[in-house]
């Protein structure tokens, strides 16, 4: 896995003050492969948060937090969101089947 222990705290710390203490976040693609270079950080988050506004705004903080700090901030990062308003969607099916939770 391809994330140092900086970019893991980081990544753990905003998840919990963004989404809540009880959030899950998932590394997931091509950063789980050590062999490879490059490549974009793909988290996904799975929270109880079911207010669509407060989702928008968890998302955005929880970004904006990864993009403040120097361990991330001139990293690529996707995050998907799985809440109860989602079904499971194939996306969502790969990051708990293939993913490392941080």
């Amino acid at each position: 896995m391809r994330l140092t222990q900086r970019q893991r705290e980081v990544i753990q710390q905003a998840a919990r003050r963004a989404f809540g203490p009880g959030a899950r976040v998932k590394l997931f693609g091509s950063r789980l492969d050590d062999q490879a270079r490059g490549g974009d950080f793909d988290l996904h988050v799975e929270t109880s948060e079911a207010d669509p506004e407060r989702l928008v705004a968890a998302r955005l903080s929880f970004l904006q937090a990864l993009h403040a700090d120097p361990a991330l901030e001139d990293e690529k990062i996707d995050v998907v969101v799985q809440s109860p308003l989602h079904s499971a969607r194939p996306i969502d099916q790969v990051a708990r089947q293939e993913g490392v939770e941080l």
